[in-house]
């Protein structure tokens, strides 16, 4: 077993909420919880905001990007980690720094804002998160839709969705 095994990769928005606690963990079978953010691990209050929303009994952490690279190979050597990104771009950056390469990730919540396009339902990418994810199927890693974990993937084909979508 790999230690990608130990790490479940979700991009979405909203970090820690009520689907996270309820259902991703369990489904998962997630003993830690990290939200790799940059602007929330240097933010006190949402920080500590993150931590209040955690579900009881499990490890939780905030960390930014370059510190959830620097500490996953140890930590994936004894945890099941939920890792909840805001985008792809801070995924990759994760992907690259750690070394780790997962097999997919779950792409579920990123808001329309100006500048994105509507990809999925709630899904909504602009032009660098478009590039970041390009790199991560080039590395060979695959982008699976799922909103809820009470239905299998979404069955649609991301990469192709994405290599025709252009800005």
């Amino acid at each position: 077993m790999s230690l990608a095994d130990n790490l479940f990769i979700r991009i979405d928005d909203r970090f820690i909420h009520g689907q996270v606690t309820a259902a991703w963990t369990k489904k998962f079978g997630a003993t830690a919880i990290w939200v790799v953010n940059d602007k929330i691990a240097k933010n006190p209050a949402l920080k500590q905001l993150q931590l209040m929303l955690a579900p009881p009994g499990l490890h939780v952490e905030v960390l930014t990007v370059d510190e959830a690279a620097s500490k996953a190979k140890d930590a994936l050597n004894n945890h099941k980690i939920l890792a909840l990104f805001e985008n792809p771009v801070d995924v990759l950056k994760f992907v690259e720094g750690s070394g780790i390469k997962p097999s997919f990730i779950q792409l579920g919540q990123m808001g329309h804002r100006p500048g994105r396009v509507k990809v999925e339902k709630t899904f909504d990418v602009g032009p660098e998160d478009h590039r970041a994810l390009l790199k991560l199927l080039d590395m060979g890693i695959k982008l699976l839709y799922q909103q809820l974990p009470d239905f299998p993937p979404k069955p649609v084909d991301m990469e192709e969705k994405l290599r025709k979508l252009s800005f």
